[in-house]
């Protein structure tokens, strides 16, 4: 039988609205903060997206202008990414030469506005002469010249990686299915230390364009900047947010000869796929059904012991009420006893590609600091989601386990179990 070596974190770096220090990030979170405000795409004034929870570009700027300046070859959402990894990296205490693996999510690569003037063609050949003939003037960071791997690679450039390096595509649940193959591999004993999580950032008028052609954001302006309402009867589609969340992973053993700080461990991953429609989960719920089913397999622990679960939660009239009775299926006593649920979209926005990330955070401090962040704006859940949301205020209770969960565009799911740590 393989040995099956036990995973833990010992680093968290994030790159947020509310900062970027975990300590900021948290008392956003479990003060129930809203980092949603008013937004329109740049030279835009009347998109018809209002909101959204945006990193405030010069600040950031300011605060890691190094970096920007000496990583001009990667879009923003992918400094995002390689500021969080360097973040986590200090945070762990590790040393520069400890030469980890790399497996993050970064999603679809935007394409500027002056690399498609320069594609203009009546022909492929055409098109392929005017690239060639404006390839000056093509933008470094676009998805013309870097592709979806840039973040990872610079990422593994950045912390000496010696391999794995992985790229994940899987829509909205990537970023917690790069968390879930860099445990396998450690697990499995091909690697000690990884660094997994995701970033991105998807305001930009070109990429809210296609996601707002979807219906997939809320156009309206009731609520104000209190829109993301997951659960509520009043939910009418995502808020998009922005930022970075990396996570270093490290089997056990080693954690503990070099004497880190552990945040909890990482017990159980499963990941599906509805093969049912592209914009829309599965009516029952059956691909995220599978993905908790078989993490809490993976983990080898009983619905029962779940404490807390993070909801993917984005506010959508689907996915909110499908979710619920997923979750009801695979807990068949969470009415029953209150299991607890709670969906931090509704304070930080669904970062799209990286959502898994900033909410695989947000469990293991939930599980760290014993406390329970809130679902806000849940002032009157709907009928199809009856189950205890922490509405409006976080709640202290112990936390053993916890599940966090990410559902894709494609019904690409994935779930995550986490523990506190105990030798």
């Amino acid at each position: 039988m393989t040995c099956q070596h036990r995973v833990v974190v010992t680093g968290i770096g994030i790159v947020s609205s509310y900062g970027n220090t975990v300590d900021e990030f948290w008392n956003g979170v479990r003060n129930g903060r809203t980092a949603i405000k008013s937004w329109q795409p740049h030279d835009v004034d009347d998109f018809p997206v209002k909101y959204a929870a945006t990193i405030d570009k010069q600040a950031f700027g300011r605060k890691f202008a190094p970096w920007v300046e000496s990583h001009k070859n990667i879009e923003r959402r992918g400094l995002f990414g390689v500021v969080a990894a360097h973040l986590a990296f200090k945070d762990a205490r590790l040393k520069p030469d400890a030469s980890p693996g790399v497996s993050t999510c970064s999603g679809a690569p935007e394409i500027s506005d002056t690399d498609l003037a320069a594609m203009v063609g009546d022909s492929e050949t055409e098109v392929i002469q005017n690239l060639r003939r404006h390839r000056h003037q093509l933008t470094n960071h676009s998805g013309i010249r870097c592709g979806n791997d840039s973040m990872a690679a610079a990422i593994a450039r950045h912390l000496h990686a010696d391999g794995p390096v992985l790229n994940v595509n899987g829509a909205c649940a990537g970023a917690a299915q790069a968390i879930g193959l860099a445990f396998q591999c450690i697990r499995r004993g091909e690697k000690e230390l990884m660094v997994a999580g995701g970033a991105d950032s998807v305001l930009n008028l070109r990429t809210m364009s296609k996601l707002f052609l979807l219906k997939a954001p809320s156009t309206a302006t009731r609520y104000g900047a209190a829109l993301c309402r997951p659960f509520d009867k009043g939910r009418s589609g995502l808020v998009a947010g922005e930022g970075g969340a990396i996570l270093v992973l490290e089997a056990q053993d080693a954690a503990k000869r070099r004497g880190a700080d552990i945040y909890g461990e990482i017990l159980g991953y499963g990941s599906s796929l509805d093969a049912y429609k592209i914009t829309a989960p599965h009516p029952e719920g059956a691909g995220a059904h599978t993905a908790m089913a078989a993490a809490l397999r993976d983990a080898k622990l009983p619905a029962e012991k779940i404490d807390y679960i993070n909801a993917h939660g984005t506010s959508t009239p689907l996915n909110d009420a499908i979710e619920t009775r997923a979750i009801k299926a695979v807990f068949p006593h969470a009415l029953k006893t209150g299991l607890k649920i709670s969906s931090t979209k509704s304070m930080i926005g669904h970062w799209i590609a990286a959502a898994g990330a900033p909410e695989a955070v947000v469990t293991l401090l939930a599980i760290k600091n014993s406390e329970i962040p809130p679902t806000i704006n849940l002032d009157t859940a709907a009928k199809d989601c009856d189950l205890n949301y922490v509405a409006h205020q976080s709640q202290s209770a112990r936390v053993d386990y916890a599940m966090s969960n990410s559902f894709g565009f494609g019904g690409i799911n994935a779930s995550l179990i986490f523990g506190r740590y105990s030798e």
